[in-house]
């Protein structure tokens, strides 16, 4: 009989381990100080690494994010068809590198600043074209996410 080893946090959500990670080694740290002296082992600076390291990965959602909304604005309210099928083009690759980048702990710290990744948008077409968008995203985070 063969017995399946359960896809640890790492490998499933690496975002939610990096949290959980810090969190872990910080209640290390907390309830047992004389660890901050093994050895070489900076484990502030560690800590603060892994840290880091999840805040990176949802950066870069953010921004792959924030540029597909930037070119379905484009599509949807700047009036130069010719430019069309290569927007169409960057939002499938914006896409492309959400789906390898997303984490699903992500998702509701998305939605909850999905106005905000918006209004970034909205500011570099405004800036670029002049055109006139909506004051709220028009887009889903459901339909934004691949």
């Amino acid at each position: 009989m063969t017995q399946t080893i359960p896809e640890s946090t790492y490998e499933r959500d690496y975002h939610q381990w990096t949290i959980d990670q810090v969190k872990a080694l910080r209640e290390l740290l907390d309830t047992h100080g004389e660890l901050r002296h093994l050895g070489t082992l900076d484990l502030e600076n560690i800590i603060e690494e892994i840290e880091a390291l999840g805040r990176s990965e949802y950066n870069a959602v953010v921004s792959l994010l924030m540029r597909q909304i930037e070119h379905r604005l484009k599509i949807d309210y700047v009036p130069l068809e010719e430019c069309y099928k290569k927007w169409q083009v960057e939002i499938q690759a914006f896409r492309i590198g959400i789906k390898r980048k997303i984490a699903p702990s992500m998702k509701p710290r998305l939605e909850a600043e999905l106005e905000e990744i918006y209004q970034d948008a909205v500011s570099l077409v405004v800036l670029e074209y002049g055109v006139k968008v909506p004051n709220q995203c028009p887009y889903s985070l459901n339909e934004l996410l691949p």
